[in-house]
């Protein structure tokens, strides 16, 4: 079964911003995701690290009500760090990680460090291998899956880097959330997939055209594509869309959160409809 899931990343327009504090609260949009038909929620991490527990019960039972559900919690962890900062990264894991209970999710997406293959130095990277092994036996005792999303700048920057650490780290609850490293290359994209196959539990989706956000229909990487071979290796986890047209803007004041969500439908609409022509694949959304 196929789970299409809308990433809270895409409603909010302080994501990039180098604080990361959410212009909007989570219980601020609930309503208007459920209205435009999605049921799956991908929570960015700072839509909840800064709220209080009591906060998050809350929004569970929102959802709850709104008939949402929250699978997957993205995590953005520094794995290179040592001493106290180590400490307080972790904290902050095993916070993330309760409230990820509290939530309802299973999965946690998670970047594989703050730092590029490239740049990370021997004894960082050493340091970045026994924090994740760290925090794969702290999720194992909430009882959730990790997932290493493939992206510039982490230690999941390539498909060598990706198949590097993943062979340290040698570990069975370890999967992949594959997000392709070229936007332009469709054939790239079903190529460094195929490798990660096996592993691959997670999927984001997000739509590009010319550097610029764009519908999944007009991107120059052919999503119809991407999903037929998903479909083609009998793919049955989660595909989520991440971001969408008109979710970037230059000031938080000019985003168009109405506008965001109807550009997000026609992505799942594109999605479902690329899943009903292979007739083979149940999913929900």
């Amino acid at each position: 079964m196929i789970h299409i899931l809308l990433n809270s990343i895409a409603l909010d327009p302080n994501r990039w911003s180098e604080e990361k504090i959410a212009y909007f609260r989570l219980d601020q949009f609930l309503d208007r995701v459920a209205k435009v038909g999605f049921h799956f929620i991908e929570v960015w991490q700072y839509h909840i690290s800064r709220v209080t527990e009591s906060e998050i019960r809350n929004y569970h039972e929102i959802a709850d009500y709104l008939g949402l559900a929250f699978p997957v919690i993205g995590m953005y962890p520094a794995l290179h760090f040592s001493g106290r900062g180590r400490q307080t990264e972790l904290d902050k894991v095993e916070r993330l990680f309760s409230y990820a209970k509290l939530l309802g999710a299973d999965v946690v997406k998670t970047f594989v460090g703050a730092q590029g293959s490239g740049q990370i130095s021997d004894s960082e990277y050493l340091s970045s291998v026994e924090f994740m092994q760290e925090i794969l036996d702290l999720a194992n005792s909430y009882d959730l899956m990790i997932t290493g999303e493939t992206h510039p700048d982490t230690l999941f920057d390539s498909i060598e880097s990706c198949t590097k650490f993943r062979k340290a780290i040698d570990c069975e609850s370890f999967k992949v959330c594959f997000q392709p490293f070229d936007f332009c290359s469709t054939e790239k994209a079903i190529s460094d997939y195929r490798v990660l196959i096996s592993d691959v539990i997670h999927v984001h989706y997000q739509g590009q055209k010319d550097g610029r956000m764009e519908l999944l229909a007009n991107s120059d990487l052919d999503y119809r594509k991407l999903t037929a071979e998903l479909i083609k290796q009998q793919f049955s986890g989660k595909i989520c869309i991440e971001f969408v047209k008109n979710c970037v803007v230059a000031d938080p004041k000019d985003f168009d959160i109405k506008a965001v969500l109807e550009n997000a439908m026609l992505d799942r609409d594109f999605i479902v409809n690329t899943l009903k022509e292979s007739g083979t694949v149940d999913f929900v959304y």
